[in-house]
């Protein structure tokens, strides 16, 4: 058994969650070769962390590792949010999670794809007058509209007064979980952001609680006929979370990604992306390998514990770097090459080591979902249009909140004959 190597430092004055935020993936590769270990220890958040790029070592965390660790955000997010799946452990979160699966089954999927198809057809129509859009933008507002329609059961069309200002709510919303968790009044201020999200809250968790009381088959419906749904706090705190920002940010970052290397692809190519969904899948998995939505996640220790030969002292947090390790030369050979082909050959084995949606018994219960609302986008688009990224853009990226370029990427849909 193994020390972590590096150094927490001094509470307070060893602090590295400034360089952290200033540049998380610089920090970590700096980190990574000072130490010459993909697992190495520094102070953030002023908490003892063991930082974690190593594929096999999050793949250990994830599963094995879930005994001995809770997620450990809800001292991050809890207030905002309120009591869900996020913040329980052990076996209420086992419970939890139990009784969300079957809103996520193969039939529930199958009773969402008529709003998920008929939302994209209809943006697709509109599409027809626009030769150019803001990529980033285009997809967070078609994400917003299918996740709000499935969850709610709002209609974008008929309601536009109405989506507008839950659209306005959500927003605000998640500029509060990524704020600094003070809930401050200042006079002419109106408030910190944190306060701010915590009003929107209120305003989303009253919406829902009418939205729970129409006659409807969607989501609201579902997930009060589920296990605890007759629990009132248990059905409103997951629809909060399920319509919360937090689910089109990171489809719409995995999306911008997507097309941004189907815009540098030719006409053919982009073509065989319909016609063959093994190419669609390969293209998918290579973007949420070197674009994860999320760079990485967080778990504290519950107790002394060995990881992959390290060992995990109680009350330690371990922050996984997707990023990294779905960068880990040891799997994933040219690592910082974009190649789908590699899930065709040598990685095609390997699915279980990206960690977008989490692994193991704490992973997204709703990834099938994802999944498919993603290829319905990728394939209803590329079947009526070519896509070109524009030349002479900066296709850099920034990583938090969410993974998305620098600056909004425009491409051009062009489209082809006969469609």
């Amino acid at each position: 058994m193994s020390k972590v190597p590096g150094s927490c430092g001094l509470p307070i004055l060893g602090d590295k969650s400034i360089d952290f935020y200033r540049d998380p993936v610089q920090f970590v590769t700096k980190n990574i070769q000072q130490n010459k270990s993909r697992v190495f220890c520094a102070r953030f958040l002023n908490v003892p962390t063991v930082f974690i790029g190593c594929n096999e070592t999050i793949q250990k965390l994830l599963t094995d590792g879930s005994e001995y660790t809770e997620l450990g955000y809800k001292q991050f997010m809890g207030e905002i949010f309120g009591d869900n799946i996020l913040f329980t452990n052990g076996e209420m979160a086992r419970g939890l999670r139990s009784s969300l699966s079957q809103l996520f089954c193969n039939d529930s999927l199958n009773s969402y794809q008529a709003t998920i198809s008929r939302i994209v057809e209809d943006r697709i129509h509109r599409l027809e007058c626009r030769c150019e859009v803001s990529l980033y933008s285009f997809m967070k507002s078609l994400c917003t509209e299918i996740c709000l329609s499935l969850f709610l059961g709002m209609d974008f069309k008929d309601a536009e007064e109405a989506t507008n200002q839950i659209v306005g709510l959500t927003t605000t919303h998640w500029h509060g979980i990524i704020s600094v968790p003070v809930s401050i009044k200042l006079p002419l201020t109106g408030g910190s952001s944190f306060c701010k999200a915590l009003e929107a809250k209120d305003h989303l968790l009253n919406i829902i609680k009418q939205k729970k009381c129409g006659e409807t088959s969607h989501f609201p419906d579902k997930i009060q006929r589920c296990p605890h749904g007759a629990h009132e706090e248990f059905v409103d705190n997951h629809l909060l979370l399920f319509t919360s920002a937090l689910v089109p940010k990171a489809l719409s970052s995995i999306l911008t990604s997507l097309f941004i290397q189907i815009g540098s692809l030719q006409t053919d190519m982009q073509s065989s992306l319909v016609e063959d969904g093994e190419c669609l899948e390969a293209m998918l998995l290579e973007v949420q390998r070197m674009f994860p939505p999320f760079i990485g996640g967080r778990r504290v220790a519950k107790q002394d514990f060995t990881l992959n030969g390290f060992h995990i002292p109680k009350g330690h947090a371990l922050v996984y770097m997707s990023y990294h390790s779905h960068r880990d030369p040891r799997i994933f050979q040219f690592s910082d090459q974009f190649n789908p082909d590699r899930w065709k050959s040598v990685n095609a084995e390997d699915k279980d080591r990206i960690f977008c949606f989490g692994a193991g018994p704490r992973g997204c219960v709703g990834q099938k979902l994802v999944w498919n609302i993603l290829k319905t986008i990728v394939r209803e688009l590329i079947q009526k249009y070519h896509i070109t990224v524009k030349e002479g853009q900066d296709l850099s990226h920034k990583w938090l909140p969410v993974t998305r370029p620098k600056s909004e990427v425009k491409v051009k849909f062009s489209e082809k004959t006969g469609s």
